[in-house]
């Protein structure tokens, strides 16, 4: 390029460029049309970033303000200047500032080509690096990254979609909406990550603010995160990926639960109340606080269905588990063993005493009942058992408040309590 000096060696051709304080070029030399192809007419009057590439413009821009802060200093900036024909060149800048000149203040700039063999290095960095946030973006999961002082060094567009959250200097601003149940959880994962360790498949729920005036969501989202290490093998920082999985984990919660719940009264189903009561009884033995099972069966449910149809004994049967419901304690539980029966389970029972005024509420409660076909005299049998939890199977007090039902259906009595069982 250009002429050959004495000695061989190819010429680098150097443009001499002023500008102003706000970087519009007040006069260029025509060199600039070797380099870049433009004739200085149609440079002039114009500010040198119309001219840099955008992904360097930051650099650019960043180079210029550390320069023009201190007079008689020097700043070199290499990018990527447009040419004439739409193309992009790589230039290095050398920029002094002469702002203190009190005849003619301004900035004095020298653009060069860039070498060839520093240039391939840049490029390669340059492009590797909008592969990474290019492939980034185009995720369907949140990424970023951060430091040890757990500053945030790079997101992904999908991560601020997911959160709601702007970009923020810090993790803790980034993460604002995290639950506070889950912000020490977050906390502990990423302490983790600093010491070397991979996490995975870390549930956490984000209070995520949608566009609704004071209205938020609840989303359920799984973190990975993966160490970083430096040259010397020493962790640097961490990145993470985060996914929303809000719909797969209501749809597990909803197959849990009609997996463990009567399809028609949404009580217990048979299973899961064993369940229950199964951890009951385990917990008592552990306590020594006991445990109760009352037995319900309601009384003249055949003649419903005989006389009315099925449909109005579901209705009864919907009435009785809300009769049975608005009964019982906080923390117990309610189960449909099947047909008109009835379990409750009530945890944490010191005596028989304490839990007589349970079972009494419930048969109080199941009187006769207007559904509208017509006024249904029902009624229930209701047995009770308790145990101090040794020794004693959930079929076992199960057991012993069914026979106590039989007694209160055939004696006639409102509740019956069971005879003492192997405790």
């Amino acid at each position: 390029m250009g002429e050959q000096p004495t000695g061989g060696q190819p010429r680098t051709p150097e443009c001499n460029v002023v500008r102003n304080e706000a970087g519009v070029i007040t006069s260029i030399d025509d060199s600039v049309t070797e380099i870049l192809g433009w004739r200085p007419e149609q440079i002039m009057g114009s500010p040198s970033t119309v001219f840099i590439h955008p992904d360097d413009q930051a650099d650019a821009i960043g180079a210029w303000f550390a320069m023009i802060g201190t007079p008689g200093s020097t700043r070199t900036f290499r990018g990527r200047y447009r040419t004439a024909d739409g193309g992009w060149r790589w230039i290095d800048c050398e920029n002094t500032n002469r702002l203190d000149d009190p005849d003619n203040p301004h900035v004095f700039t020298v653009i060069r080509p860039a070498e060839a063999g520093e240039l391939s290095l840049a490029e390669q960095i340059r492009a590797r690096e909008e592969l990474i946030a290019r492939l980034a973006d185009a995720l369907p999961v949140g990424v970023f990254q951060v430091d040890r002082d757990r500053r945030v060094l790079f997101t992904n567009g999908r991560l601020h979609h997911i959160l709601g959250a702007a970009p923020a200097p810090e993790m803790a601003s980034l993460f604002a909406v995290v639950a506070d149940d889950d912000r020490g959880r977050l906390d502990a994962a990423v302490d983790a990550a600093f010491s070397g360790r991979e996490v995975d498949g870390l549930e956490l729920h984000f209070n995520v603010v949608v566009p609704h005036p004071d209205f938020a969501t609840t989303r359920v989202c799984e973190v990975s995160l993966r160490p970083l290490t430096n040259g010397a093998n020493a962790v640097t920082g961490a990145i993470g990926c985060l996914s929303d999985v809000t719909e797969s984990v209501d749809l597990r919660h909803e197959l849990e639960l009609r997996a463990s719940t009567d399809t028609l009264t949404g009580c217990l189903n048979r299973a899961a109340i064993f369940e229950f009561l199964d951890l009951a009884l385990r917990s008592a033995r552990e306590s020594g606080v006991g445990v109760a099972a009352i037995f319900v069966d309601l009384n003249r449910f055949k003649e419903v269905n005989d006389c009315h149809g099925h449909a109005v004994g579901d209705k009864a049967l919907l009435w009785a588990a809300a009769c049975i419901r608005g009964s019982i304690r906080t923390g117990d539980a309610i189960g449909r063993l099947g047909g008109d029966e009835f379990l409750v389970v009530c945890p944490e029972v010191p005596n028989i005493e304490s839990v007589h005024p349970v079972a009494r509420r419930i048969s109080d409660s199941l009187g006769p009942v207007e559904i509208g076909e017509g006024r249904l005299e029902l009624g229930a049998s209701v047995g009770l058992a308790w145990t101090d939890g040794t020794d004693e199977s959930p079929d076992a007090l199960t057991a012993r408040a069914d026979r106590a039902m039989y007694e209160s259906k055939t004696g006639g009595e409102a509740v019956v309590v069971a005879g003492p069982g192997l405790s």
